[in-house]
């Protein structure tokens, strides 16, 4: 069960200015962000949850002006200040695209049951499982945009933060029993350092569409038509792509065009209300599309040689063995991005400078590394 939170709701600056005095007075407060990227194109913040003490605030972003939530920015940016989030990589970015706010001290929770080597590092489960409260799974698709938003979304939206400070004391006490707390802070500080960047425009993106490789020629050409056509429509009214058309009638569409508006109200996902708002328009791109985009003929690089396969192999063995002792996953030990550079550089202990391989992952498996570098062939 959710006990009673009884969160205060903010959408004024002087609601902004109490939240930031709370979060300012006690020194360690817990940030979550809701966006409606389920509900929208143009996906945005629409709450920022905080929790300081035993206050509980849900601020309202969208009647304000973004300088008005500057007090609770210069806040979080403070390194005096301990945030406390999980599964940040998402909120960090979007506060920076939207609000140019930065985190000054991070501790992220899922980091931290990461590096306990827990199985399921989901808040819901922590939560359950350390305080025996359980979140409504009808709310993880709510559309937070919405105003006003009923009650107990508000409840739902302020458990995010609620008892992130407590879980985060819990998770800090046993890593520091596993002497692992220092590489808790290592990898926060690095969650918290990242920042927004736009996404590079992919003329091939309708290729991910799922079946899409199926389809050649003419049929491809259909698609990417589609594709392109839903994606403006979609900017267009702000609406999430699969909400204009979805994946798998466009898909058989693009396959088998209908001969007109009564037969592609008839296809599966499509309906008569899609075809009498879209039909002539969608019929008419179908009947002209435009050529698809060709591959670029792709610059491989040459395959690596016996002995990087062989230096490769030793790091994987050393890698797994260090993380099956500790009970962490081996990718987070080492990714094998990070294996493979230092296999392909010349060298033991240049290879793991030449792949960045530092703090507490160098003092970790740093001398193994090296030893299975230069133990004969």
């Amino acid at each position: 069960m959710l006990p009673e939170l009884r969160p205060i709701w903010a959408d004024t600056p002087d609601g902004v200015r109490r939240a930031a005095s709370a979060c300012a007075a006690v020194g360690r407060f817990a940030l979550d962000t809701e966006a409606d990227s389920l509900h929208s194109y143009f996906h945005k913040v629409c709450l920022i949850q905080v929790s300081a003490g035993s206050q509980h605030f849900v601020v309202d972003p969208l009647p304000l002006q973004p300088a008005d939530l500057d007090p609770l920015w210069r806040v979080v940016a403070n390194p005096a200040l301990t945030v406390v989030m999980h599964g940040a990589d998402y909120d960090v970015r979007i506060i920076d695209r939207d609000y140019g706010a930065r985190v000054g001290r991070l501790e992220d929770t899922q980091i931290m049951a990461q590096l306990l080597g827990e199985e399921r590092t989901g808040l819901a489960h922590l939560l359950e499982r350390e305080f025996g409260v359980e979140l409504d799974k009808r709310h993880q698709r709510a559309d937070w945009g919405a105003r006003p938003l009923a009650p107990e979304l508000v409840a739902y939206a302020a458990a995010d933060t609620a008892f992130l400070i407590e879980l985060a004391q819990r998770l800090h006490d046993r890593l520091e029993a596993l002497g692992r707390r220092s590489w808790a802070i290592e990898e926060c500080a690095r969650l918290a350092a990242v920042r927004h960047e736009e996404a590079t425009p992919d003329p091939l993106a309708f290729e991910r569409v799922k079946g899409a490789r199926a389809l050649k020629g003419r049929a491809r050409d259909r698609l990417h038509e589609l594709y392109c056509w839903r994606d403006e429509e979609s900017r267009r009214l702000d609406l999430p792509p699969f909400k204009v058309l979805g994946n798998r009638p466009m898909i058989e569409l693009a396959a088998v065009p209908p001969e007109g508006t009564a037969e592609l109200a008839r296809v599966p996902g499509i309906g008569p209300r899609f075809a009498r708002r879209w039909g002539g328009e969608v019929l008419r791109r179908l009947e002209h599309p435009r050529g698809a985009p060709q591959h670029r003929r792709a610059q491989h690089a040459s395959p690596p040689s016996a002995t990087e396969r062989r230096r490769l192999q030793r790091l994987v063995e050393v890698r797994d063995e260090v993380a099956a002792r500790l009970g962490l996953q081996p990718g987070l030990v080492c990714p094998r991005a990070t294996l493979q550079a230092i296999a392909a550089a010349p060298g033991a202990g240049s290879a793991l400078n030449a792949a960045g391989l530092s703090g507490w992952r160098r003092e970790l498996l740093g001398e193994s590394f090296v030893a299975a570098l230069t133990e004969p062939s």
